[in-house]
């Protein structure tokens, strides 16, 4: 099998699936410790990892819920605004149409370069379209929000582990594990900025967010750890660490090139084939993605996977999408199958 969908749900690497193995509830409460210190020593990493503090840093069980907390961590007051784009990954747009309840104004927004409105407090945006594969220019948004002291969220998790896409202005940056990290669903980090530890809240508090477990006049702990919303599992911990230290070792940078290298080559040699390709070689990702014409992406997609090769379906589009794992053969047996099933269709 051809694995071209790390955009989607990626293949566990077979030793941080090994890490993940031993389930500690065997053993009842007994390691607890262990469960604590491992979070703490991943929290260290994952804060080496991006550049920034380990006290900024969460874990929660999905970018939903990462999303999720970062809409409902405002005081929202009627008549506010908040600007995010539709066409995003409904991950990203469900949570912001949500605070209609509450009086809010959500603002879909296609060109971020029009004028926005006077009261809007929050701006959401994803580092990467996850259709096209085109990213999104979430610095610029950023930059804009910062100097007008309004609330940032960016979901980077079609970017994290591919492209740098953290920056100290991000209020909430929310990523999921489950894609180029590749560890398993379970788990996501959410990084805070200093200014929502000092100024707001965790919307989902519970005894675990205390400075003193079972005491609850000993009030919330001041750092990302408040925000986290209960147990994490202990193997999507494990996976994540495993993952990073692998990472790690190979070089973040190295990991870039080497994904640009064959996102490059795809989109190379389908432009020379004659697909119309949607993605973008400057404002690129992991992902490639072409355009077969009305009613053919299902069908190539089929194709594709009775060749034991696996790309997925966005809308009209299809979407490869691969990684460091896809030796430079593989990508030469799939622009092959795109070349026949070019003249097929």
């Amino acid at each position: 099998m051809i694995y071209m969908n790390y955009a989607g749900m990626a293949p566990l690497r077979f030793g941080a699936y090994l890490n993940g193995l031993l389930a500690p509830e065997l053993f009842g409460n007994v390691r607890l410790p262990q469960w604590f210190a491992q979070a703490e020593r991943l929290r260290d990493k994952v804060a080496h990892w991006l550049g920034c503090h380990a006290d900024q840093v969460a874990f929660v069980p999905s970018t939903s819920m990462a999303l999720y907390s970062a809409a409902y961590s405002l005081n929202w007051q009627p008549g506010d605004g908040v600007l995010y784009n539709p066409h995003d990954f409904p991950a990203n747009v469900l949570p912001w149409e949500k605070l209609a309840r509450f009086g809010v104004n959500p603002v879909a927004v296609d060109n971020w370069q029009e004028s926005w409105p006077s009261r809007t407090r929050m701006v959401s945006i994803s580092s990467v379209n996850y259709a096209t594969g085109i990213e999104q220019p979430w610095r610029e948004v950023i930059l804009q929000a910062q100097a007008r002291s309004i609330w940032t969220c960016v979901d980077a998790i079609q970017s994290a582990g591919v492209l740098p896409s953290w920056h100290p202005d991000i209020d909430f940056w929310c990523a999921g594990t489950q894609k180029w990290l590749v560890s398993g669903t379970g788990l996501a980090i959410l990084v805070l900025s200093p200014r929502v530890l000092k100024q707001l809240q965790p919307p989902f508090p519970n005894w675990l967010s205390l400075k003193e477990t079972g005491k609850v006049d000993s009030g919330l702990l001041e750092t990302a750890r408040a925000w986290e919303c209960g147990w994490i599992s202990q193997a999507a911990l494990a996976r994540l660490e495993s993952n990073l230290d692998y990472f790690s070792k190979v070089g973040w940078e190295s990991i870039t090139e080497k994904v640009k290298q064959r996102r490059n080559y795809l989109h190379e040699r389908l432009l020379d084939m004659g697909w119309h390709v949607v993605s973008c070689p400057k404002r690129w990702s992991g992902i490639v993605s072409i355009d077969p014409g009305p009613g053919r992406a299902e069908l190539l997609v089929k194709n594709a996977q009775s060749r034991k090769i696996i790309v997925t379906q966005r809308g009209d589009y299809v979407r490869l999408s691969p990684h460091v794992f896809n030796p430079m053969g593989q990508l030469k047996t799939v622009t092959q199958w795109l070349a026949e099933s070019y003249t097929a269709l």
